[in-house]
């Protein structure tokens, strides 16, 4: 019995993980609110724009990440639950935005 349990409690993390991993469109939301500098939900039209073909997903059971395809380089990668946008400069170059200063302002 206690093979079992300590079983279950090596596998019960790595589980947890790969069904709490985020998806693709969350990937999309917080590298938008990256690039935009806001908080608020994403619109559904946001979505369907056009730079968002440049980026390809990648899933590796527990973990996810985007790429750029014609960099080949990483532009966010999550696990459970949380994101990191890992080139901030990817947003705002493929949306047209202005870059912001670290103090919020725009240049």
């Amino acid at each position: 019995m206690k093979k079992w349990i300590i079983i279950a409690l090596v596998i019960a993390p790595f589980v947890y993980a790969n069904h709490k991993k985020p998806l693709f469109i969350n990937h999309q939301q917080k590298i938008y609110q990256m690039a935009t500098g806001s908080t608020e939900a994403v619109d559904e039209t946001v979505y369907a724009m056009p730079p968002w073909e440049g980026l390809e997903f990648v899933d590796w059971k527990f973990v996810t990440a985007t790429r750029d395809k014609n960099k080949q380089s990483l532009v966010s990668f999550g696990i459970v639950d949380y994101i990191k946008v890992v080139d901030i400069e990817w947003g705002p170059k493929a949306f047209g935005l202005k870059p912001k200063e670290v103090d919020g302002g725009t240049k």
